[in-house]
């Protein structure tokens, strides 16, 4: 309880992500393309919350850009995934939240 968490910190430390493959196997993903998808999320991020303050209305901004996300990942990958996603995102919020982080 008396140990502090720097979740940045603990994100440079996973040097290495990995990522399922069809066949359930792991593959590694590369400093560039941990950074490249990073990228890509922080922009998505930033272009929801300027629709957000546009339209004054981040329920629906929210409700819209769930609906496609669920839509296209369980499109690409299955329930299962789609599920597991979702839930995992869920509990990162709880974490945040617990730490106070957002």
């Amino acid at each position: 309880m008396d140990k502090i968490i720097d979740l940045e910190d603990y994100r440079r430390s996973l040097s290495v992500a990995s990522v399922l493959r069809e066949d359930g196997g792991a593959q590694s993903m590369s400093a560039d393309e941990i950074a490249r998808l990073e990228a890509l999320r922080d922009g998505v991020e930033h272009l929801l919350d300027a629709v957000t303050a546009r339209h004054c209305d981040p329920e629906a901004v929210a409700f819209a850009a769930g609906r496609y996300a669920a839509m296209r990942i369980y499109r690409l990958h299955g329930r299962a995934e789609a599920m597991d996603f979702f839930n995992r995102c869920i509990a990162t919020v709880e974490i945040a939240d617990d730490l106070n982080l957002g």
